[in-house]
C-alpha cells in the first residue's frame, strides 16, 4: 500500500477511535463505553458498538443494453435475449440471477444484485478507510468532516462531482478511477486498495441510496466517463489557446463564475457588446455559487476555481480538462458543455485553461503582475 494510503488509514483509525477489536460472532467494532455526552455533540466521543454486518442484499441499477450486450458476447451461454423485448431495446437475461431486468414505460431497466456478504465486506472496508471523513453512514459527516473544506461527499445524495460522466450516475469503473486517483487539493487521497476491495466498497456506497433514488431508482441512467475524442488542435496549440480565450469569455461565458482573464474593454470586443457595457465589479475573482450538496441538511456553497491559483480536483492534463468541461460538475453551477458547443471548442477551452495553469499557477510574481494589470484597467 502506498504511503498516501497509509496516511489515510492512520487518519481513519485515529479519528474514529474504533476497530480496536472485531467480534467474529457479531461483526461489531467495540470499545469501552465513554462517559455520557449529550447527543447534540456527536464529535465529543468515539463511537462504539458500530455494526459492521449487513444481513440483506440489494438490487442496484446497472448500465443499459450495450453494457449487457458486451457481457453476453463474452459469455454467450450465460446470457440470452428476451424474445418479448422490443426491437433494439435490449432484454438480456442472465441465467445465474446476478443480473436482472424490468420493463418500465417501454424501456428496459437493468439491475445488479449485491449480496449481503459483499455489502458486509464493503461496509467493513468503508468504516476502516472512509468513514472518518464520509461518516459511518455515508452522510458526509464523519469525525473529521467538521474541519474539512470542501466537505466530504454525502453518499446518500447520489451526486458525484468529478466522475466525468453525463448520465445521472457513474459506472463502477468511473467511481473506481476517482478513488484510485484521489482529488487533488483535498484530503481525498489516492487509495491503493485492491480492485476487489474497491468494488466491494463501491457496491456498499451505491446501496446507501435511499429507496427510489440513485441506484435504487428505476429511472436513473448509469453512464461511462465522457469519451476523449481526437484533439483537433494538436501541433497548433497557440491557435487553440487564442480560440479558447474567445470561447471562455464569449460563447461559454465562463467568466460569470470563474475569473475573467481579460480587461473590460477586451471583454466587450470579444463578446461584441456595445460600448458602455458594465460587467460584474469583481470580474477577476471567482464568484461563490450555491450547490445541491448538503451535510447534515445544511446546504454548502462552491467556489469555482481561479485557474491561476487553485488546485484542480480532477486533473490538469489537456484530456482531463476536456472531460471535465464536457461533462460539467454535477450539483454545481458548472453545466455540461458536451453538445452545447463543438468538440473543437471544448478542446480549445481545455488548452486555454491548461495554459493559464502552466503560465501562472505557483508563480506568484508572474501571476501578481498579470492579475494586477487586469485590475488596473
Amino acid at each position: 500500500m502506498s504511503g498516501k494510503s497509509w496516511q489515510g488509514l492512520v487518519l481513519a483509525c485515529g479519528a474514529l477511535g474504533l476497530l480496536t477489536s472485531l467480534q467474529s460472532n457479531e461483526g461489531d467494532a467495540t470499545q469501552d463505553a465513554p462517559e455520557s455526552v449529550p447527543d447534540e455533540a456527536p464529535h465529543a466521543r468515539a463511537p462504539h458498538n458500530v455494526p459492521l454486518v449487513i444481513t440483506e442484499g440489494a438490487w442496484l441499477r446497472a448500465p443499459g443494453a450495450d453494457w449487457f450486450a458486451e457481457r453476453a458476447k463474452a459469455e454467450p451461454t450465460r446470457f440470452t435475449h428476451d424474445a418479448n423485448a422490443a426491437e433494439g431495446a435490449g432484454g438480456w437475461v442472465d441465467s445465474t440471477g446476478e443480473y436482472s431486468l424490468s420493463m418500465v414505460e417501454g424501456e428496459w431497466a437493468y439491475w445488479q444484485w449485491a449480496s449481503a456478504d459483499r455489502l458486509t465486506r464493503g461496509r467493513q472496508d468503508f468504516v476502516q478507510f472512509c468513514a472518518s471523513c464520509h461518516g459511518l453512514n455515508g452522510d458526509g459527516y464523519g469525525r473529521s468532516a467538521q474541519h474539512l473544506r470542501p466537505s466530504p461527499r454525502n453518499f446518500q445524495q447520489n451526486k458525484f462531482k468529478f466522475t466525468k460522466v453525463i448520465a445521472d450516475l457513474p459506472t463502477d469503473e468511473a467511481l473506481m478511477a476517482v478513488i484510485k486517483r484521489g482529488l487533488a487539493g483535498t484530503p481525498m487521497l489516492p487509495w491503493d486498495l485492491s480492485d476487489e476491495q474497491l468494488l466491494d466498497i463501491i457496491q456498499y456506497v451505491k446501496s446507501l441510496s435511499p429507496e427510489e433514488s440513485g441506484w435504487r431508482d428505476v429511472y436513473s441512467q448509469v453512464g461511462d466517463a465522457v469519451e476523449v475524442t481526437e484533439d483537433p488542435w494538436e501541433g497548433i496549440e497557440t491557435r487553440a489557446i487564442a480560440r479558447g480565450r474567445e470561447v471562455y469569455h464569449g460563447a461559454a461565458s465562463c467568466h460569470l463564475c470563474h475569473p475573467g482573464y481579460v480587461t473590460s474593454e477586451d471583454m466587450r470586443v470579444i463578446r461584441k457588446d456595445p460600448e458602455g457595457t458594465v460587467y460584474r465589479a469583481d470580474l477577476t475573482y471567482p464568484a461563490l455559487k450555491d450547490s445541491e450538496y448538503e451535510v447534515q441538511g445544511r446546504a454548502t456553497k462552491v467556489m469555482p476555481p481561479d485557474f491561476t491559483w487553485h488546485q484542480l480536483r480532477a486533473g490538469i492534463e489537456t484530456a482531463d480538462l476536456f472531460q471535465t468541461i464536457a461533462s460539467g460538475i454535477k450539483g454545481t453551477a458548472m453545466p455540461q458543455w458536451k453538445g452545447a458547443i463543438s468538440d473543437e471548442d471544448l478542446w480549445a477551452l481545455a488548452h486555454y485553461v491548461e495554459d493559464l495553469i502552466k503560465s501562472y499557477k505557483d508563480q506568484p510574481a508572474k501571476r501578481g503582475a498579470f492579475m494586477s494589470a487586469l485590475r488596473e484597467q
